[in-house]
């Protein structure tokens, strides 16, 4: 779009459910330029979205949060431009959009950092018992409810990528035992930071608590199930905040359920949000959370200045990367 043209933009900028979106310096800029609405409520089916995103030229998602097909891009004529915060496009059909004429662009990836901070967060709730400790602080006078010591423990790193091996660094620091897999991970890898390299099967046969770090793909899908939970140490603890799918979510609960998994820590599940009658939420073992790995104050500002900044140079013809650059315009 040229600078030459008068009629304004109409933007959406969907799913900001922490309400950061309008308190970055990019919004008002963006707001001389466009008319723009912002949506809080989750368009959970196809037909609210297509309703409510009818009128919008441009579409600023926050990740993967809402999902279009080629049947939402049929029903959006208008629709030319999605402004995606980070770059994966499983919940765009990207050749779809193609095809539609619809051009999207991303943001940088890196959340590395946060997704350390809060996995060790989870680890550290599940030994210590410190959901447990404070819901019990507000009905009684003194909890008597004692956890378990991290340090001396075998942590198992499943994916050692750069966000599990920072997981293991840290690990390591806490003086625990650290063992890693992934497909491609050398002695030597693991070395640098203290762990050790070793089969799937003997990280989930020694390991004390399991953190999980691999990609979700078509071949990691539900690679922890019933086999994997029944060779785990009893009592043994799960972390997870890579994607829900890649841990088989009815044979987790058939886990706790019967007492094998000691506990689980959990950022992602297999439907987000998880509903409010989901069995997971029933057991005082299982720390939930809403899928926080990203979503600090910082990286969420930093996103949104990014994605509106591709919005603005669409808006002023300026050259932008996109996810899909063989792209024909509408």
């Amino acid at each position: 779009m040229s600078k030459s043209e008068t009629k304004r933009a109409r933007i959406a900028i969907l799913d900001d459910f922490e309400k950061v979106a309008d308190t970055v310096n990019g919004f008002e800029k963006l707001k001389a330029r466009a008319d723009i609405t912002l949506l809080r409520e989750r368009l959970d089916t196809s037909e609210k979205v297509v309703q409510t995103l009818r009128p919008f030229d441009i579409i600023l998602l926050m990740r993967e949060r809402t999902s279009f097909t080629g049947n939402e891009y049929r029903q959006l004529p208008n629709l030319r431009f999605i402004s995606q915060t980070g770059r994966t496009t499983v919940h765009l059909d990207l050749p779809s959009a193609t095809r539609h004429g619809i051009a999207v662009t991303g943001t940088s990836t890196d959340t590395g950092a946060t997704t350390k901070e809060l996995t060790i967060g989870l680890i550290l709730s599940l030994m210590r018992k410190i959901p447990q400790v404070d819901q019990r602080m507000r009905i009684e006078s003194w909890p008597p409810i004692p956890g378990w010591t991290l340090e001396g423990k075998t942590v198992g790193v499943f994916g050692f990528g750069r966000i599990g091996k920072e997981v293991a660094r840290v690990m390591k620091i806490l003086n625990t035992r650290v063992l890693g897999y992934s497909r491609t991970l050398t002695p030597e890898r693991a070395a640098e930071v203290g762990a050790e390299c070793v089969g799937m099967e003997t990280l989930i046969r020694e390991s004390d608590i399991i953190t999980i770090h691999i990609n979700s793909n078509a071949q990691t899908r539900g690679i922890i199930g019933d086999k994997e939970f029944a060779m785990m140490k009893r009592g043994a603890f799960l972390v997870n905040t890579a994607r829900g799918p890649i841990v088989s979510e009815p044979a987790m609960i058939r886990a706790l359920e019967s007492g094998q998994l000691g506990g689980v820590g959990l950022d992602v599940f297999d439907v987000e949000p998880l509903p409010m009658d989901h069995p997971l939420r029933r057991f005082d073992n299982a720390v939930l959370l809403s899928h926080r790995g990203y979503a600090t104050v910082e990286v969420l500002s930093e996103r949104y200045e990014q994605a509106m900044a591709n919005i603005l140079d669409y808006l002023d013809g300026r050259p932008v990367k996109l996810l899909n650059p063989e792209v024909l315009p509408k």
